[in-house]
């Protein structure tokens, strides 16, 4: 009896708590990637692709939009999420927002990838994502098999020779990977957008991964006593919490934006805090602790290379030290979109990876000095700050 009296009255709270939300922020906190794409009246596609080691990588297609209705020989644009993030970062902000819709009006086949491990790549042939072995991956396998593999299955499906790839942080970084592991893929990249260049990060400013920096050695050993080898995305439960807590009018709304502050850079001018609860729902998206640990390598070697395996680099790789990445590989037209108040992309680690790309064609400053790392992808205003110059980059090289 007093547990039914508790449920009701937490039944009632939740309710009492949504009736001050708009039904629409209720439902996109709910819908996953496909299901925001067709409430917008946008044709949605969900491929599952296998990689050469098995893993099913759900990736996702907007074919066409309202304005431009799918058809055959449109330009092919791949969209690759950042670090902890999923293909609802080019979705989530709605229609007049997000880089999705954008490019789908604007007569581009749009496809957006998801990396093995966050919400919509979390299977395998063979292996279940409980075990270590699931998990055993870094961005380094992002970039030298998964991101292939989905070009390789795009260009066969639309029948096109090339695409254009935009790439936001990690989708960046993955990027260098491939190239550097893959040249052959020079040819099959039109042109290469980076939003937020991410490679080196001598001079991160995010307290969060300074902390993994610095600690890093004993987190690795924590994270495997503790059996914990990923980082989990949103629940139920996490949405519920945005709900009630992030929505406009809820007294600690400010609160909800203070964690991707400290990770991203602070920018309160640009935060849409009515979509708090949406992007609180779809982000964190989930991946493997590999991931975060191989930038915090990164940030104390102060080296771009594969994953430091420790006394098993000889096993790897047959050498003492992780190969370095040959970023003399990365030929295609690249792009860079950059700011200068991001705490993980800084501008000095920027200049640092464009004086080792040898064919960056562009820098974009994006004209607002507070734009943080986040912004790139959720900022109130990032169609008139950055999204209409790269659809005027984009359509320069189709």
């Amino acid at each position: 009896m007093v547990y039914s009296v508790a449920v009701a009255v937490l039944l009632l709270v939740v309710a009492v708590s949504e009736a001050q939300i708009h039904p629409d922020i209720i439902e996109d906190a709910h819908l996953d990637s496909i299901g925001l794409l067709r409430k917008y009246g946008y044709p949605a596609e969900e491929h599952i692709i296998e990689t050469d080691d098995g893993y099913l990588l759900g990736v996702h297609r907007c074919p066409g939009s309202p304005l431009s209705p799918p058809a055959p020989g449109k330009p092919v644009v791949l969209l690759q999420h950042g670090m902890l993030s999923s293909s609802a970062d080019y979705i989530l902000m709605g229609p007049d927002t997000s880089l999705a819709y954008m490019l789908a009006d604007a007569g581009y086949d749009v496809w957006m990838g998801n990396a093995r491990g966050n919400r919509y790549s979390r299977r395998h042939r063979f292996r279940s994502n409980t075990t270590q072995t699931f998990w055993d991956f870094s961005w380094h396998e992002v970039g030298s098999i998964d991101i292939p593999n989905m070009i390789d299955y795009i260009l066969v499906r639309t029948g096109q020779q090339s695409l254009q790839y935009v790439g936001h942080s990690q989708g960046t970084t993955a990027y260098w990977v491939m190239m550097s592991q893959h040249p052959y893929y020079n040819r099959r990249i039109k042109s290469m957008h980076a939003l937020a260049p991410a490679a080196y990060m001598h001079n991160t400013r995010s307290p969060y991964v300074l902390f993994l920096a610095t600690f890093l050695y004993t987190t690795d050993l924590m994270l495997q006593m503790m059996g914990t080898w990923w980082f989990e995305p949103t629940n139920e439960m996490d949405i519920q919490g945005g709900l009630q807590n992030c929505h406009d009018g809820a007294p600690f709304q400010d609160m909800c934006s203070i964690n991707t502050f400290l990770i991203a850079g602070f920018n309160t001018e640009e935060v849409n805090s009515t979509m708090l609860p949406v992007i609180h729902a779809h982000s964190p998206a989930g991946a493997s602790t590999m991931q975060m640990i191989h930038h915090a390598q990164t940030i104390r070697s102060r080296i771009f290379r594969q994953y430091d395996h420790g006394p098993m680099n000889m096993v790897r790789y047959g050498q003492l030290t992780p190969p370095v990445y040959n970023l003399a590989n990365v030929q295609a037209p690249t792009l860079f979109y950059h700011s200068t108040n991001d705490w993980l992309a800084t501008p000095a680690d920027v200049e640092l990876l464009y004086r080792e790309l040898p064919n960056v064609v562009k820098r974009y400053l994006v004209p607002l000095p507070a734009f943080n790392h986040l912004d790139f992808v959720w900022a109130i205003n990032v169609r008139s700050l950055l999204y209409n110059e790269l659809l005027a980059d984009l359509r320069a090289y189709v």
